[in-house]
């Protein structure tokens, strides 16, 4: 489920709840804990710029991996 963190402003995936706590993840691997209370679930918008930071991720690894490939 995509969500918005109001605590740390930013847009995450819920990975599990924890009591009054919840884990939040990003397709970059950032994962963070907040209060279940300062989350709400994303706007459409939201998942569209959740799906955008997944793609670019993606892209700059696969460019990265491209680099490695070449030394």
């Amino acid at each position: 489920m995509v969500v918005y963190d109001a605590h740390f402003d930013m847009v995450g995936v819920v990975d599990e709840f924890i009591g009054p706590l919840v884990n939040l993840s990003r397709p970059t691997g950032l994962s963070w804990q907040s209060r279940w209370s300062s989350v709400r679930e994303g706007t459409e918008y939201e998942k569209r710029q959740l799906r955008a930071i997944g793609a670019l991720h993606a892209l700059r690894h696969k460019g990265l991996a491209d680099i490695r490939d070449r030394d």
